[in-house]
């Protein structure tokens, strides 16, 4: 069974989701932070690309309260791979990694390969399915941007957590979503599940139908 994805992200309140500095620490409030540690400690699984890896080099855990990880669920960490480098030493590698990719990696972890037709990209439905093989049931998908507009492109997203922090960019750094938009009509529709403030922070859930 394939597994439902979340996309979560936090970004300004005019869709930044960090400066052209690649600086993006903190957007989001506190109460906001922690909300999202939540959210990853009832998922299954916390999905990145390569270039958020070597942008960020995220821990990809729960931490909550005093920060502290013993004792608590912690979701499987799942690297999207390209054609670029993946760093080895980065900390998520101390964890137990799924790592899709389309051409064999020497890596720590399980190296999954599931090349699109191009073989340059991952095939992200053929992906998604064999994390489904794995037992894995729900996805959360954190970045980058690429990645994001990828799994959209492809109708692989099912539900949408956005965290507004209380700033205003005025210009374009990272956006939520690369490349062109080209006409209305190729926006997808959306329903409105929820919105709600978390301290200085809005929470907009959003939930797509299937394509």
């Amino acid at each position: 069974m394939r597994p439902t994805v979340m996309m979560k992200a936090a970004m300004t309140l005019d869709g930044q989701l960090a400066a052209a500095d690649g600086t993006s620490q903190w957007i989001s409030s506190p109460e906001a932070r922690q909300d999202s540690h939540r959210l990853r400690a009832r998922v299954d699984a916390v999905m990145v690309g390569a270039g958020t890896l070597r942008a960020d080099n995220p821990r990809l855990t729960v931490r909550l309260g005093d920060g502290s990880r013993s004792g608590r669920h912690q979701p499987i960490p799942v690297i999207v791979a390209g054609i670029g480098e993946v760093p080895s030493g980065a900390q998520v590698f101390e964890r137990d990694v799924i790592v899709l990719t389309p051409a064999p990696l020497d890596l720590p972890g399980r190296v999954i390969q599931v090349p699109d037709p191009s073989r340059a990209r991952v095939d992200l439905a053929d992906g998604l399915d064999e994390l489904g093989n794995l037992g894995i049931r729900q996805i959360m998908v954190e970045g980058g941007g690429a990645l994001f507009r990828s799994l959209l492109d492809a109708g692989l997203v099912n539900r949408v957590v956005l965290y507004y922090g209380p700033l205003l960019a005025g210009g374009r750094g990272v956006p939520l979503f690369g490349g062109l938009w080209n006409t209305l009509e190729d926006a997808v529709p959306v329903r409105v599940v929820s919105v709600r403030r978390l301290g200085g922070s809005i929470r907009l859930d959003l939930s797509l139908a299937a394509r």
